[in-house]
């Protein structure tokens, strides 16, 4: 049972507008929120830099793997990425996935860019030197199990005025919609190759 502001702003556009409006949101976004949980049942979160969204869509950031959320996502897989959009104006976004870690040093040197050597500190071995060699630098891979993306529909006066006028007669303000998509959704999509955004 969802409740009133979901059900409310609720909307069923195709998977494809979805996954498209979903794309565009994360490209204008700096950062990310991930949050794992360690053995005690604690949520840890973090800021993280999105290296990349796959076309079946994975999200994937560059780590160390010697970090505690490294110990943390081998214990319990579950993760969720955050981002939130609403001081622009443009929404909000909560990812349900688990985690895995890629160690494939092809798929490190594709996403590798060379600010990121500075969250390596080079120890002086000749190996753990910050460079896309560097057996610390992994790549931590989130298959997504459920999205649900707010879309900001309003601008931020009609959302006031939503708001107010919401207030006043009693109803849910609905500045834009909540969508929902789930891994499985995207993974059919994948196999019969119709995961096809512009």
């Amino acid at each position: 049972m969802s409740d009133q502001y979901s059900a409310a702003s609720s909307a069923s556009p195709s998977l494809t507008e979805k996954l498209t409006t979903l794309r565009a949101f994360f490209k204008a976004q700096k950062a990310v929120i991930l949050t794992t949980r360690d053995s005690d049942g604690s949520l840890h979160a973090r800021v993280m830099a999105v290296a990349e969204i796959t076309p079946d869509w994975k999200f994937r950031f560059i780590y160390d793997k010697e970090s505690h959320k490294d110990v943390e996502a081998q214990q319990d897989s579950h993760v969720n990425i955050a981002v939130d959009g609403t001081q622009n104006n443009t929404g909000w976004a909560s990812i349900a996935g688990k985690a895995s870690r890629i160690e494939d040093h092809a798929v490190v040197e594709k996403l590798w860019n060379p600010t990121i050597k500075a969250w390596f500190a080079d120890k002086g071995d000749g190996v753990h030197d910050g460079t896309p060699s560097d057996p610390r630098v992994v790549v931590f891979e989130v298959k997504v199990d459920e999205i649900r993306h707010f879309h900001q529909e309003k601008t931020t006066l009609g959302t006031v005025v939503d708001v107010i006028s919401s207030t006043i007669s009693g109803s849910t303000a609905t500045p834009g919609s909540i969508r929902t998509i789930t891994g499985e959704e995207i993974a059919g999509a994948w196999a019969r190759n119709e995961l096809k955004e512009p």
